[in-house]
């Protein structure tokens, strides 16, 4: 948040969270992660599928996995003085 103040802004809002998702198939996770790029952005089902595998056996074995997240919004807006 320093890098919009120094770059003149104002923070007029901001939020942050930490939300946990449940993933009840390895399926959903791929389909997860293949949907937002940005947060794994090396993830291919080629390279991670001994991890795949892993995670697919935790899924049986505990019924799910559990992957924390985090989100945060920042509003900003440019100071009039500029």
């Amino acid at each position: 948040m320093q890098e919009l103040l120094d770059a003149g802004l104002t923070v007029t809002a901001s939020a942050e969270a930490f939300p946990m998702a449940r993933f009840y198939d390895v399926g959903a996770l791929i389909y997860y992660l293949s949907a937002i790029p940005w947060d794994v952005p090396t993830f291919r089902v080629e390279r991670h599928h001994r991890a795949l595998f892993a995670v697919h056996q935790r899924i049986q074995h505990d019924g799910y996995v559990a992957v924390q997240g985090h989100r945060f919004i920042i509003q900003a807006q440019q100071n009039e003085s500029r």
